[in-house]
């Protein structure tokens, strides 16, 4: 039998040498034919009908590996030998496993081409033609059933529930007690424009495929891999609740192990009819989203975090005011331990608002230090330079891959906003301004006044006013009057209370006072303020 064989490199010097490097003729070989680059390989395996490839793995046009995948999806009874200069290129080797016989790396030597040369002979003089033919057809039947199973499931996932009884005709699913969706995701950035990024992905791409075809073939139970929308996607039949879990956490250890690759896997709500599975493609969805979140590289089970708080976002969004005054109060006052309890209390909250959404979380935090760094010019602290651009603060908190990140951000930002405020006040004058603002956010209903506040710290009235200037930026009568307007803002929000009695619940014993203190702060009266807001 005289083998076929075609040479592929995209250095003429490098097929000179391989045509002069043994004896082709006295092994039995025949090279019928020599390609420049991967397209010129690809038309010639249709011409040539070659029986053993020997190609360079990168090459112009398209890289070895698209050349083998076409033949193994072709079922297309060629062997095929890689050689390449990238000595260390990982995925190269993982990739011999899963089709090619050999990889050679240049300078290739001749005893070495010799050897894999005449075992790839010997492989080949093994396969009958009739046993070649065989297979061929069995593939192509396989493959047109693959097509149409991807093309099933696909319709399933979006909701065409006809394509459930149309699998099941062609037994590829059966009737079980659950039908779950799991999906598959890199965590890595492989959409890179150059050749050697595109080279990557879709090694990446044709391991993966390979290790998730054999993890759920070894898996107990019925299980189809799909492919939608850049995803990796898992249709599990199961009788037990955790069969998709053990199959994702299997699945995830393999990838991890073998390919040392990052992954997330979200595993969606199991549902009990078949025709359901777009609603459980969908949670898997939803689940896959919550890595932001969660972390990286990490089995999802479905999304169940919405039932969390009861509160109402009206009633978040207090709280989140509330919290922010607390934080810049603990800042001022320098009460550390109390500044890290109340960070993490806003981050949390944040988290809890954004409901699994990326954006909402960042815009939240965006909005969050652009408050802290209003209040701290109040004293006059400003904010790290890196800060001050919109843009650039926008950018920093987007370019984090996880909440984790975010909050690690702001932490660091808190903590350099309280060693600023320690810098600028002296040990005795925090603890003494921090007395006042808590005397005044307990006691603001009451009639306060310069005088007592100068008093309680043993002050003059006059050093006093200077003193309170200095370390807030504000006179102590504008200061007092936020306070109270903050808390008549809470009340107009949050209770039926009439106009009168807030006036007086705030520290105002005239109403008519308290309104035009209220519209001179917020630019409308207290009543058109409270029907604004109704309508927001």
């Amino acid at each position: 039998m005289n083998i076929r064989v075609l040479l592929a490199d995209d250095e003429p010097v490098i097929l000179r040498g391989l045509k002069k490097l043994i004896s082709w003729e006295e092994l039995g070989l025949t090279i019928v034919g020599e390609a420049n680059d991967g397209n010129e390989l690809r038309q010639l395996i249709q011409t040539c009908n070659p029986d053993l490839i020997i190609s360079d793995i990168s090459m112009p046009g398209c890289s070895g590996i698209d050349i083998i995948r076409e033949i193994h999806e072709k079922n297309q009874q060629v062997k095929v030998v890689f050689i390449s200069a990238y000595q260390e290129f990982a995925y190269a080797k993982q990739a011999i496993q899963y089709g090619a016989l050999e990889y050679l790396v240049k300078p290739v030597i001749k005893a070495h081409l010799e050897e894999v040369v005449t075992r790839a002979a010997a492989l080949i003089r093994e396969e009958t033609e009739g046993e070649r033919a065989k297979e061929m057809l069995d593939h192509y039947e396989r493959k047109n059933r693959t097509v149409t199973i991807e093309e099933l499931l696909d319709g399933l996932t979006d909701g065409n529930r006809r394509a459930a009884a149309e699998l099941i005709h062609l037994g590829a699913i059966a009737v079980s007690k659950y039908t779950t969706v799991c999906l598959l995701e890199t965590d890595a950035d492989l959409s890179g424009a150059s050749h050697w990024e595109e080279r990557e992905r879709k090694l990446v791409h044709f391991a993966l495929n390979n290790i998730i075809k054999e993890t759920i073939e070894e898996a107990a139970g019925n299980a189809l891999m799909f492919h939608k929308e850049g995803q990796f996607g898992i249709l599990v039949q199961h009788e037990t609740p955790r069969e998709p879990i053990q199959l994702a956490e299997d699945l995830h250890g393999k990838i991890n192990s073998y390919l040392k690759l990052k992954v997330s896997i979200g595993i969606g709500s199991a549902v009990s009819d078949t025709e359901e599975a777009e609603h459980s493609y969908r949670t898997a969805l939803k689940a896959l989203r919550r890595k932001y979140f969660v972390g990286l590289n990490r089995v999802i089970e479905n999304d169940r975090w919405d039932s969390e708080s009861s509160k109402s976002p009206r009633s978040l969004g207090h709280t989140l005011i509330e919290l922010q005054g607390s934080l810049v109060k603990a800042l001022t006052s320098q009460q550390r331990e109390q500044i890290g309890v109340l960070t993490q209390q806003l981050l949390s909250l944040i988290k809890q608002q954004a409901g699994g959404s990326k954006n909402v979380a960042v815009s939240n935090v965006y909005n969050m230090i652009l408050v802290l760094e209003q209040e701290m010019s109040h004293i006059g602290v400003s904010i790290d330079q890196s800060y001050q651009e919109s843009s650039a603060l926008l950018d920093r908190l987007s370019a984090h891959c996880t909440y984790e990140g975010v909050e690690r951000e702001v932490e660091a930002l808190v903590q350099q906003i309280y060693e600023q405020i320690a810098r600028k006040l002296t040990n005795k004058e925090a603890v003494q301004l921090g007395e006042i603002k808590a005397y005044i956010e307990e006691h603001y209903k009451e009639n306060i006044t310069l005088d007592s506040m100068a008093s309680m710290i043993y002050m003059n009235p006059y050093y006093f006013s200077s003193f309170f200037k200095k370390h807030t930026g504000q006179n102590f009568k504008q200061y007092l009057t936020e306070v109270r307007m903050k808390h008549a803002v809470r009340l107009l929000l949050e209770t039926d209370m009439m106009i009168y009695e807030i006036s007086d619940r705030v520290g105002y014993n005239n109403a008519r006072h308290f309104s035009d203190m209220f519209k001179k702060m917020y630019g409308k009266l207290p009543q058109e303020y409270k029907q604004s807001a109704k309508v927001e």
